[in-house]
C-alpha cells in the first residue's frame, strides 16, 4: 500500500467564528489507521454525522453508492442514493455543513442531506480505503467559510489512511469542496471495499492537568534541584 500528501505533510492556519474570536486549524495526517481514529473518538462515538462515498454495486438500483450515517456503519445510514462511478474518472464532491443541524452531501448531481446532526464538533477526519486491484485518490480539496487548503489523499492498492482536519472550537458553517476518482483494474470492488468517508466529529480537548498532581510535579522538579 501506498499513501502519499501532494502537499505539505501539515498547515496551521487562523480563522476567524461568528463571534469574531480566532481559532486555530491544523491539517495533518492521521497515524495509526482505524484503531487510533477508534480509540480517539471512544469508538466512533463521538462522530456527529459521515459522509461516506463508495463503489456499492455501481449502478442506479439496489446497494447504494453514497450515504450519510450518524455514526459510520452503525444501525442504518440516514439517508441514501445510487450513483455509477466512473473508472478513472474524477468527480466533483461535495459535503457542507449548516452549523446547526444539516449536512448535505454530493456527488456529481446527487444530492443527499441529513437535518437531525445533534451538536457541533471540532474535527474532519478523512478516510480512505482501497483494495489491491484498486486506487482512490481525493484532490483538489478545500474547506470553503473558514478558508483552508486541504493536501491530497490517495491509497494505492490495499490499504487505510486517514487525514485530520482539526479545530481548537467548534466548527463554524463550511463547504468542503474536492475531486474523488475511483479506479480499479478487472472485476470493479464492491460496498465499502473502494471507498471514503468524511467524519464530522467531536473531540473533546485533553481534561486539565489536576492541581494535586501539577503541586506534586512542581515539590519533584524541587527536590530533583
Amino acid at each position: 500500500m501506498r499513501t502519499s500528501f501532494a502537499a505539505a505533510a501539515a498547515a496551521l492556519t487562523l480563522m476567524t467564528t461568528a463571534g469574531g474570536a480566532s481559532a486555530s486549524i491544523v491539517v495533518a495526517p492521521f497515524v495509526g489507521g482505524d484503531a487510533a481514529f477508534l480509540s480517539l473518538t471512544n469508538n466512533g462515538t463521538l462522530e456527529r454525522a459521515v459522509a461516506e462515498g463508495r463503489m456499492g454495486d455501481n449502478i442506479l438500483t439496489g446497494t447504494w453508492e453514497m450515504a450519510i450515517w450518524q455514526q459510520g456503519g452503525v444501525g442504518v445510514p440516514k439517508a441514501t442514493d445510487n450513483l455509477v462511478n466512473p473508472n478513472g474518472t474524477g468527480v466533483a464532491f461535495s459535503v457542507v455543513w449548516d452549523g446547526a443541524s444539516t449536512v448535505t452531501y454530493t456527488v456529481g448531481a446527487t444530492s443527499i442531506s441529513w437535518d437531525a446532526v445533534a451538536g457541533g464538533f471540532t474535527d474532519i477526519f478523512i478516510r480512505v480505503r482501497s483494495v489491491a486491484t484498486a486506487s482512490l485518490a481525493l484532490t483538489n480539496m478545500s474547506l470553503v467559510g473558514p478558508d483552508v487548503n486541504i493536501p491530497n489523499l490517495v491509497v494505492n492498492g490495499a490499504g487505510v489512511d486517514y487525514l485530520r482536519i482539526s479545530s481548537s472550537t467548534n466548527l463554524p458553517a463550511f463547504t468542503l469542496v474536492g475531486v474523488q476518482t475511483l479506479s480499479w483494474t478487472g472485476a470493479a470492488p464492491t460496498g465499502s471495499a473502494l471507498a471514503y468517508q468524511i467524519k464530522l466529529t467531536n473531540v473533546p480537548a485533553p481534561a486539565a492537568l489536576p492541581l494535586a498532581g501539577a503541586a506534586g510535579l512542581l515539590g519533584l522538579r524541587r527536590r530533583r534541584r
